[in-house]
């Protein structure tokens, strides 16, 4: 028997992977994730069995790197962001948990797309935030309609993940306009594609604007509340300490 390490890679810098995560890869003989997230940490896996499933395949991912290990190798289940954040991390216990498998295994977190998005644009989560995928691959419309107009009536920043797809366009644009009631037209908002990588790119615009932009599925929005203020080009969700009485 192996040892399983679920492992979190972080935006796609070499430098924002953790050095837990590093030395994980280096103990395993297998390494096994999307594609994607492979060329991401080609230079620090050479020599390594890599396996690569496509999206969509996250059952057979987990029953794959389980098996793996099973037959005494050491493997690396790798995630961008966190691992357990919209990762396989969850999906991964429950597996071990329905097999009553007892099987030696390490989470190991990583800095997530809120955080690193966040980073870019300044500091829009200083004070209470939330995230919201709209995937709706797994949860239903409705419920991620339903939780973006419970977001916005609570004032909260909120993080979007999987913004927009080929095949979902407009969900965006329904989950702003749970939003729109409880955001004003000006509140500063930000976009960023690609954080940490190559192609990174990112860009503060009004809460308004939103609706005539286009975006993919690397693409995360972090929506400003009352409280959100832009800062010599940055932005900052002010948590109220000019506010505190001494």
């Amino acid at each position: 028997m192996g040892k399983l390490y679920l492992v979190s890679i972080g935006p796609g810098a070499l430098d924002m992977i953790t050095p837990r995560a590093s030395e994980a890869l280096k103990k395993c003989q297998i390494i096994i994730g999307h594609q994607l997230y492979l060329d991401l940490i080609q230079t620090l896996i050479p020599g390594k069995t890599q396996i690569a499933t496509p999206w969509g395949s996250e059952i057979e991912r987990v029953d794959l790197a389980i098996q793996k290990t099973i037959e005494g190798n050491d493997v690396s289940l790798i995630s961008s962001g966190d691992i357990g954040v919209y990762g396989l991390g969850g999906l991964t216990l429950e597996k071990l948990g329905e097999n009553d498998l007892a099987i030696d295994y390490e989470i190991i977190p990583g800095v997530t797309s809120a955080n690193a998005c966040a980073s870019i644009l300044g500091a829009p989560l200083a004070h209470d935030f939330l995230t919201l995928s709209l995937s709706d691959l797994l949860v239903p419309r409705e419920t991620i309609l339903e939780r973006a107009e419970a977001a916005g009536k609570g004032g909260f920043v909120s993080v979007l993940y999987n913004v927009q797809s080929s095949k979902r366009k407009e969900l965006v644009y329904e989950v702003l306009d749970k939003f729109k009631p409880h955001r004003a037209a000006q509140t500063p908002c930000g976009v960023v594609s690609n954080a940490f990588r190559s192609d990174e790119k990112s860009n503060i615009v009004d809460f308004q604007d939103l609706f005539s932009m286009q975006f993919d599925m690397l693409t995360t929005l972090v929506l400003g509340n009352d409280a959100t203020r832009v800062v010599k080009n940055k932005l900052v969700t002010q948590r109220g300490y000019s506010f505190k009485n001494i």
